[in-house]
């Protein structure tokens, strides 16, 4: 009998091992509240983008406000800050690249001689760089930048139509340089989308019900229509080119969707035929413009060249004009370029030697983000602008991966952060195939703090903070 008891017990020992009881899952533990310098910074990360079109200098106001915050924070956490965890690899060398884009950038005007003028827009990453240091250790409600995001898309659409039907417009610029509105507009539409991952995953209890979330996934859709609208009245066609990578992140990840991929393809549908409709019924009513009133119009559309309806109409030809005077100039000097200064002498005398059109030499930059840099700072400077946009893609990619992995446990909206950041790092690479953005004070403003928020938001030393 002992002998038969030990053999049925180590019998029954072997049937536990094989299948073990389900763990007990652990109660995720309650979030503390955020302190008050954290709380000012998610109020500038909602200002940041909900003013960057809609008022005039509204980037500006809200990266003001982002830098004050970030300087609260860090002030406030003074006692603690020693014991504050590192900061991840991926966001240190956003950070680094940062700091190195600026100090290249300003030391070689300064040895160019090409004056404090120069020093101003890169200067603009070191604000950033700082702000990012801080907001990676701190906590940001993500419903801020969502919701600060589709009152930004909304009100740049609203802009764009009251320029356009009751101004009179041909083409509305906003406040801003008009490729630059464009630009920004679709940028913020397509992040409104990606935020729709994050509104239509909330959980719906007694303190988020079903009619909060609905609200949300309203206006969320609400911003990215008016984004788009924002994008197409000027008729740019630039901003188009950032609709390629959107699509492509799209189609990944409502592939990874599962059950919910049927509805983000139908609302995605509906946000474009209504952007589309809203568009040619816009165009249609404003084909004549008011007697007396063209003048004025085109004036208040902020041209971005003095001779306006000749290059536009000839804007493609041009641009390859540009494009080979830009590169005769990387061929004559490939290392470090000519700088600001020597590019528009250079592409002057190509202008006067009939080797370019005369208008094209006209121009300070050369219509192509990577033509232009590396005429004007050679393929150092190439190579360090291509670390500036590839940096926050390692950092958005990885905390993709991470969040496919969670997905599993019922956590997509962690998925939608990193699908923005790749949509606006993506997209604005795209912009820059036909226009520097770099060149434009609202282009340096909204990539530089607009990848400070998105980077600090979803770094690794913040993963507690998912809702």
């Amino acid at each position: 009998m002992p002998l038969l008891t030990d053999d049925r017990t180590r019998t029954l020992n072997t049937a536990s091992a094989s299948n073990p009881p389900t763990p007990t899952p652990t109660p995720t533990p309650p979030r503390a509240p955020l302190t008050r310098s954290e709380q000012f910074i998610t109020a500038a990360v909602f200002l940041f983008p909900a003013l960057a079109l809609t008022v005039p200098d509204g980037y500006s106001i809200g990266a003001v406000a982002l830098l004050i915050a970030a300087v609260s924070h860090r002030i406030a956490a003074r006692d603690t800050w020693a014991q504050q965890p590192p900061l991840p690899t991926a966001v240190k060398a956003v950070i680094a690249f940062m700091i190195v884009y600026a100090l290249y950038w300003m030391g070689d005007a300064a040895l160019r001689g090409e004056g404090l003028r120069e020093f101003d827009r890169p200067s603009r990453f070191l604000l950033a760089a700082f702000c990012l240091s801080v907001f990676a250790r701190a906590r940001i409600q993500q419903g801020a930048l969502w919701l600060g995001l589709a009152v930004g898309g909304i009100g740049a659409g609203g802009v764009a139509l009251w320029q356009r039907m009751i101004e009179g417009i041909p083409r509305p610029s906003g406040f801003s340089q008009i490729i630059q509105f464009s630009n920004a507009s679709v940028l913020i539409g397509l992040m409104c989308m990606a935020g729709l991952l994050w509104a239509m995953r909330l959980p719906t209890d007694h303190n988020r019900p079903n009619v909060q979330r609905t609200l949300l996934i309203v206006t969320l859709i609400g911003g990215a229509g008016g984004g788009l609208i924002g994008a197409l009245l000027p008729s740019t066609r630039g901003a188009w080119l950032a609709f390629a990578p959107a699509l492509l992140i799209g189609l990944w990840v409502t592939g990874s969707l599962g059950r919910g991929r049927r509805l983000m393809l139908i609302t995605a549908t509906m946000i474009l035929l209504t952007t589309a409709a809203t568009y040619l019924l816009s165009t249609a009513s404003t084909d004549t413009p008011p007697p007396g009133n063209t003048a004025d119009t085109t004036a208040a559309a902020a041209p971005e060249h003095p001779l306006a309806p000749a290059v536009r109409a000839r804007s493609v030809e041009l641009r390859l004009e540009m494009w080979k005077g830009a590169w005769q100039l990387i061929q004559a000097r490939p290392m470090l370029g000519w700088g600001e200064l020597g590019y528009v002498s250079k592409t002057d005398s190509l202008g006067a030697a009939g080797v370019i059109d005369p208008v094209a030499a006209d121009f300070t930059h050369a219509h192509n983000e990577w033509l232009n840099v590396m005429a004007k700072k050679g393929i150092v400077g190439a190579t360090i602008l291509l670390g500036l946009y590839l940096s926050p893609l390692i950092v958005f990619s990885g905390v993709y991966r991470r969040g496919e992995r969670d997905r599993r446990e019922g956590l997509a909206g962690r998925i939608a952060l990193p699908t923005a950041g790749l949509i606006f790092t993506l997209g604005l690479m795209a912009t820059g195939m036909t226009q520097v953005n770099f060149n434009h004070n609202i282009g340096v403003m909204v990539y530089a703090f607009m990848t400070a928020v998105l980077v600090g938001a979803v770094s690794d030393a913040n993963e507690s903070r998912a809702s």
